[in-house]
């Protein structure tokens, strides 16, 4: 006879669980869908991998519990559930009865309180109980016949279990808590005492009562103040924290029976959401099902219903796994045995941010979901050598630039194949955060510990399965191509050029010191001189009573603290002609910025080894795909001014050596022409026409003849505006005019660009309905605000569905230019390297008589990369110096 398993389900864990678990979905109809999504096939999981033959959903009521009478601040912490997941509960709780899974709850108890009766009052009437849910309060219960199935990392606790995680025994897990606190529940804990002393105490003494009896014993000052100065914050936690455990259910052990089974009634709900994959595997169920009946009714065999499809939600095992230190015994086995492997994830402790002078102080690597390996310094070249070269190996990292970069540098070669799980994860949703513990938790609810060599044990074996999930992700997203195609192979062009950088000349930045020194001295002169008196330029405060009171200009906009002097106050009272001050003001800030920011900064930045300047060039910052750099932030230096202009004269060229710069010109607008076939555009780019001039033409309804520089300055402003998403009201704010006039010259616009109109429009359109935006290449941003019920939230995702395919296609273009680029050069043997991308340009160190070839080489990878109905363009300079590029 089978056993009698009861699985209890924490509902209130698996809704959150499933909403950040799954990417953004909605129905049809605009509804959120993705914790209901989840939530489903997460049951079916449970369903399928563990047969219970009962089971029930416990779920907290609206109200609060007797918790709240005792604690005011009991779970005041807590923030209201995210906009998106609101109205997913009520279909959950009707996907749930359509299931035909029993509920239950109580108007005076938690659901803790349910799991928590139903565990002890009904543990004799079941062989088995299992309590589905990820929360550390519940494991109080596990003894006996009760475990704790934690079924994000596919985990069954038993004591032993528990007390190896949270380092006491499951009776000892109310008095822990009681003593560290729980900050999701806002329970306050007795201060001063953290995990491990808790565990510690609760190992000697055994329990809360026994320490406090026990006092005059303890050691330490801050364990002496716990249980002086917040013993009654620890006695009143505990009180929060014991779950009640004679609640009366008002429900027998029989009526949890299991009585699952996929109907039409679920079937059309399912579809109504439009889970349409998910449809196909119900109906394979059905046949299941009826298969198993015949199979009973011919061979007098079982009468269960028959199994469930297990593989609609693949989660993976997430515990801590043991870590194996490498020595001269184990040594020559264990890396034979990761050579022979499929994949190996690597996870380097580097000591340093110097790529010249770092050192590998530790590597882990994992090849297997039982065991990761770790390497000290003595060993690490050795192991990654072996494993970064051989050509069969798939090497997984969560930081492949850096570990490429280091290979260059020093020599050790690095031939495998290669995955990045940040890079991936990026791929999958740019909105996220790509910090890897931050992705543990998310996928694997896996936290790294408080001992570093078993979390960094812990954080090799994530990558290791992360790569895994990653990978079906990738796949079932349709991202798989430009993952390999772009992202993995711009990852070895970004390396070289880090590992490159670029000479800086320090003596020039000296004597640019001096010279912008003064200019501020005169522009601080002039506004004394206009203030009547000196007053301290950095101190907004003071500012402002200078603006709104001493020369009475008209306040713009206040904050809490008074007047606000941001720069957009100030460039709109520039633009009222009341007085020179707002100007004076901004050149002050913007010489005061390029000063500290970069004159002063940059010579620090300088690498004692190569005299060189190394930027990192990130690949998981901008949403949209684009390139960005730091330390220092090469993208951000001013262009627009002829002060900071004069910040590219620093950047040189080698003796001997010539600077060549490679700018697309106007390519999202082309991009725009591209996608929108709007004809007068076409013809434009097609005819190599002033695209600016040409609009202002139309728009203006002139001849192209007469179209003056102004004209030609607010037809650039329109084009770029426009392209991006911009108001009538932003409009008119960029171009100083009043919003009639601005919405005037949009409706011209539109009228003359009508498909570009139908094309923004239809942008934001198939946003609405799918809930992501998408580039030429098929590289996603799940845009989730676009089905906000406020406005203003959703206007500015409007704006990104009509920005990330133009921005991302460029920024999708240039790198795959670049890695054309780069492969024409390697394989021509030329001398010549790549240095620089920022934004549209790419800037190269030429030999001499490498030059024209170059010119050939860089113009032929830029404009046929990729083939538009209008043609690439790309403008070329050359000169010793950046600024001399232009």
């Amino acid at each position: 006879m089978s056993k009698k398993r009861l699985i209890i389900v924490d509902v209130s864990n698996f809704i959150f669980r499933a909403f950040f678990a799954i990417r953004p979905m909605h129905s049809p109809e605009g509804v959120p869908t993705n914790a209901v999504y989840g939530m489903f096939t997460m049951l079916l999981k449970l369903l399928s991998d563990h047969r219970p033959t009962h089971v029930f959903l416990a779920r907290d009521t609206k109200g609060g519990s007797f918790r709240n009478e005792l604690f005011e601040g009991y779970k005041a912490n807590r923030s209201e559930p995210p906009e998106e997941l609101i109205p997913q509960f009520a279909l959950i709780e009707e996907l749930c009865k359509k299931m035909n899974l029993p509920a239950f709850s109580h108007e005076n108890f938690e659901a803790d309180d349910i799991i928590g009766s139903a565990a002890v009052q009904w543990k004799d009437q079941f062989d088995e109980i299992f309590i589905a849910s990820g929360d550390k309060d519940l494991m109080q219960f596990v003894g006996g016949n009760v475990k704790l199935l934690d079924t994000m990392k596919d985990k069954l606790y038993s004591p032993d279990d528990v007390e190896e995680k949270m380092g006491v025994r499951p009776e000892q897990i109310v008095d822990y808590l009681s003593i560290v606190g729980d900050t999701s529940d806002n329970i306050p804990g007795m201060k001063g005492i953290g995990a491990v002393g808790a565990a510690k105490l609760l190992k000697e003494y055994g329990t809360l009562e026994n320490i406090i009896a026990n006092r005059d014993q303890l050691k330490g000052k801050k364990v002496i103040e716990a249980f002086t100065d917040h013993l009654e914050a620890g006695l009143l936690s505990k009180k929060l924290v014991q779950i009640v455990t004679d609640v009366d259910l008002g429900h027998t052990p029989e009526e949890t029976a299991v009585s699952f089974y996929p109907t039409n009634e679920l079937s059309d709900f399912l579809k109504d959401l439009g889970f349409k994959s998910i449809l196909a595997k119900l109906q394979e169920m059905r046949f299941q099902h009826h298969l198993a009946r015949e199979t009973d009714k011919t061979t007098g065999g079982r009468t269960d219903d028959g199994p469930i499809e297990s593989s609609l939600f693949n989660q993976t095992k997430g515990a801590s796994v043991t870590v194996v230190d490498l020595d001269e015994n184990n040594f020559d086995e264990i890396l034979t045995q990761a050579k022979q492997a499929e994949s190996v994830a690597i996870y380097n402790l580097f000591d340093s941010d110097d790529i010249y002078a770092r050192k590998i102080s530790r590597t882990y690597f994992s090849f297997n979901e039982t065991h990761t390996y770790s390497a000290d310094q003595n060993l690490v070249e050795g192991v990654l050598k072996a494993l970064w070269n051989n050509k069969d190996l798939e090497v997984i990292s969560e930081n492949l630039k850096r570990d490429y970069v280091h290979s260059v540098i020093n020599g050790w070669g690095f031939e495998a194949k290669r995955f990045d799980v940040t890079l991936a994860h990026f791929n999958i949703n740019a909105g996220l955060r790509h910090d890897l513990d931050v992705i543990m938790k998310e996928y694997l609810d896996m936290e790294a510990g408080p001992d570093e060599h078993q979390a960094n044990g812990d954080r090799a074996y994530a990558i290791f399965v992360l790569a895994r999930i990653f990978k079906q992700k990738l796949s079932e997203l349709k991202l798989m191509d430009i993952f390999n195609n772009i992202d993995l192979n711009i990852l070895s062009v970004l390396g070289k050029m880090e590992k490159e950088g670029i000479s800086l000349n320090t003596n020039y930045l000296r004597e640019f010191e001096v010279e912008l020194s003064t200019e501020i001295k005169k522009v601080e002169d002039e506004i004394f001189k206009l203030a009547g008196g000196e007053i301290n330029l950095n101190s907004p405060k003071q500012v402002g009573v200078l603006l709104f009171e001493k020369l009475n200009l008209p306040p713009v906009k206040k904050t809490k603290t008074g007047y606000s002097t941001d720069a957009e106050v100030l460039e709109e009272l520039d633009g009222m002609n009341i007085s020179e001050v707002p100007g004076l003001l901004l050149t002050f800030r913007e010489y005061g910025k390029i000063l500290s920011t970069y004159v002063k900064a940059l010579p620090e930045l300088v690498n004692p080894q190569t005299k060189r300047i190394h930027t990192n060039f990130n690949m998981t910052v901008a949403q949209t795909g684009r390139l960005s750099s730091t330390n220092p932030n090469l993208q951000n230096i001013p262009v627009r001014s002829p002060m900071g202009e004069k910040v590219r004269k620093a950047f040189i060229a080698k003796p001997g050596k010539i600077l060549l710069s490679a700018d697309y010109s106007q390519v999202e607008l082309r991009l725009l022409a591209h996608f929108s076939e709007d004809p007068t555009m076409l013809k434009s780019f097609q005819d190599n026409l002033d695209i600016h001039a040409q609009t202002a033409s139309e728009v203006l309804d002139i001849p192209i003849t007469q179209v003056t520089k102004n004209d030609r300055s607010m037809a650039k402003t329109v084009n770029f505006g426009l392209m991006y998403g911009q108001s009538s009201f932003g409009l008119a704010a960029t171009l100083k005019i009043s919003r009639t006039e601005a919405k005037q010259y949009i409706d011209k616009y539109f009228t003359r660009f009508s498909s570009i109109k139908t094309f923004l429009d239809t942008l934001k359109d198939k946003a609405e309905q799918t809930g992501y935006a998408e580039t030429l290449h098929g590289r996603k941003r799940l845009l989730p605000d676009i089905h906000s019920q406020n406005r203003t939230i959703k206007a500015q995702a409007e704006r990104m569905a009509i920005n990330s395919p133009i921005q991302g296609t460029a920024a999708d273009i240039i790198k795959l230019a670049m890695i054309k680029i780069d492969q024409e050069m390697t394989a021509k043997n030329l001398k010549s390297k790549m240095l620089l991308q920022v934004h549209d340009e790419l800037i190269f160190e030429v030999e001499e008589d490498e030059l024209n070839l170059m010119k050939e080489l860089v113009r032929e990878g830029m404009e046929n990369v990729v083939d538009l109905r209008v043609p690439l363009k790309v403008d070329m300079g050359v000169g010793i110096n950046w600024y001399d590029l232009k």
